[in-house]
């Protein structure tokens, strides 16, 4: 990874419209790093079933404690990073978030269990404003195809957080998890080597005016953020309960759960990256509307599927055709966002993602309790409605101003 590095102590300027594959490589492995803790989370949901005695409701609280909190602080953090550099935020977030995900498994209690999702929400949250503006100015014209290779980062992390933490849980149990802690120390190590670089480059796109023409759209803005919130609801709940949902209604063990979980996220970077290769070329918001179309037919499929043909096998496809279509539109939402406001990309990264974690945070609980009183086959009828929703709501956005797609 080193020689894909420039030297911290000779920072390099990139042009505002040619992209840094080594400052966005970093980013993709730091966000990878960073999401791994958003993956182990609901990973270690039916162990803290079985083995911490929690029920499906309350297991889902530490979901909502992780990104509700966060997500308080995220739009805050993005408001922040408009004002004034604060890189160094990237590498503690990674420590803050993957440090509360260790508190969470050696935590004997619930209050300290909530305690480490807090923490670790917030890490999480912290980290996501100034490294998804950073990725805007290494990306160069191709913004989509660059915010969806760091985005794919994120993907890759959720995917690997529940085949990682299921080794580790069986071999440790729980506490297992706190060994995630040596790839975050080792990525946070990089990325305070290359901070000079990094602000060197804020003042490179600072010179060029890259984030300041154009005018704000809020109106646009948000009306797409209702897209987000429902996409973000369709999202965290398949995430929370597809390796509970398929464990139960096809018998098997607790491991394939976690692999089916892998499989949904490893199709959510798929379609990412060729997401963000075909908004670079078409209107972003009809790859939006694809995306959504896409994930309530592969939603409502799982659902007829955890009724009649409840096979392992099948399901897991259907959960990887699931992350695909919902891949599609993950890193083009937030390059649409900074689109609609341009003069604020780190307000719009903040609220965008800030806003998808509190929304599909609260409704964590909600669903929670549809699987306790009528079963999971009705959370993956929930999952589809709101992915009808999402996709109902794609056709009010308007087309950002001023904006010419490379």
């Amino acid at each position: 990874m080193n020689m894909a590095l420039a030297s911290a102590s000779t920072p390099a300027a990139v042009p505002a419209d040619k992209a840094d594959r080594s400052g966005l490589f970093l980013l993709t492995a730091a966000h990878l790093v960073n999401d791994l803790n958003q993956g182990v989370l609901p990973a270690m949901i039916p162990w803290l079933v079985m083995h911490r005695g929690l029920s499906l409701t309350l297991a889902a609280t530490l979901t909502l404690a992780a990104n509700l909190f966060g997500s308080i602080v995220q739009p805050l953090f993005g408001y922040l990073s408009d004002k004034r550099s604060t890189a160094w935020v990237i590498p503690v977030a990674v420590l803050c978030a993957t440090g509360g995900t260790a508190l969470i498994g050696i935590a004997p209690t619930l209050p300290l269990m909530l305690a480490g999702a807090v923490i670790s929400g917030v890490g999480v949250a912290a980290f996501h404003p100034e490294s998804s503006r950073f990725s805007n100015y290494f990306a160069g014209r191709k913004r989509a195809s660059g915010m969806s290779t760091f985005t794919v980062g994120g993907y890759l992390g959720f995917a690997l957080g529940p085949i990682l933490a299921a080794p580790l849980i069986l071999a440790f149990g729980l506490p297992g998890v706190a060994f995630l802690l040596i790839p975050a120390a080792t990525v946070a190590v990089l990325l305070f080597r290359e901070l000079p670089r990094f602000n060197e480059v804020r003042r490179t796109a600072h010179r060029a005016h890259r984030e300041r023409s154009g005018k704000d759209d809020w109106r646009g803005f948000s009306l797409m953020a209702f897209v987000v919130a429902l996409r973000s609801t369709t999202f965290l709940a398949a995430v929370t309960f597809t390796p509970v949902f398929i464990m139960r209604v096809s018998g098997v063990h607790a491991v394939f759960g976690s692999f089916s979980l892998f499989a949904l996220l490893l199709g959510g970077a798929i379609g990412t990256m060729q997401g963000g290769r075909l908004a670079d070329r078409v209107d972003r918001r009809r790859v939006i509307t694809l995306s959504l179309a896409l994930t309530a037919v592969l939603g409502s499929l799982l659902a007829i599927c955890g009724t009649h043909f409840p096979a392992y096998a099948l399901m897991t496809v259907l959960a990887l055709g699931f992350g695909i279509s919902l891949g599609l539109s993950a890193g083009v939402l937030v390059v649409l966002g900074q689109e609609y406001l341009p003069k604020h990309i780190g307000v719009a990264s903040g609220v965008t993602l800030g806003l998808a974690n509190t929304v599909g945070g609260l409704a964590a609980p909600a669903f929670g309790k549809i699987g306790d009183d009528v079963g999971l086959v009705m959370v993956y009828v929930a999952i589809a409605a709101f992915a009808v929703l999402a996709f109902g709501g794609t056709f009010l956005m308007p087309k950002p101003q001023g904006v010419q797609q490379a």
